[in-house]
């Protein structure tokens, strides 16, 4: 099932599960606290004085964390379908970073 991931000026949609869907914001929540941990290292860190002082990261950055921790062992992955559109279908869900 898509989803809508809005960032600040466009979007991007993503497929996954509908299990996922039924507890987005939930998911989404658990992914933030994830990502801004700094004792996590994943490749969205930007390195500055070797310090994490923030995170730089589009949709493919949830799409990895679900498949890595949420979906693991599931047979049904998440994937980026579409990216950086301006427009897209009001009906879908939408979660905002």
């Amino acid at each position: 099932m898509k989803v809508v991931i809005q960032f600040c000026i466009d979007a991007d949609i993503i497929d996954c599960p509908e299990h996922v869907i039924d507890r987005l914001t939930y998911y989404q929540n658990e992914f933030i606290d994830w990502l801004f941990d700094k004792k996590n290292d994943h490749p969205y860190w930007v390195i500055e004085n070797g310090k994490k002082i923030l995170c730089c990261y589009r949709s493919e950055a949830f799409v990895e964390w679900l498949n890595r921790f949420v979906l693991k062992d599931s047979p049904q992955k998440a994937a980026v379908v579409e990216k950086e559109i301006t427009t897209w279908d009001e009906n879908l869900p939408l979660i905002f970073f």
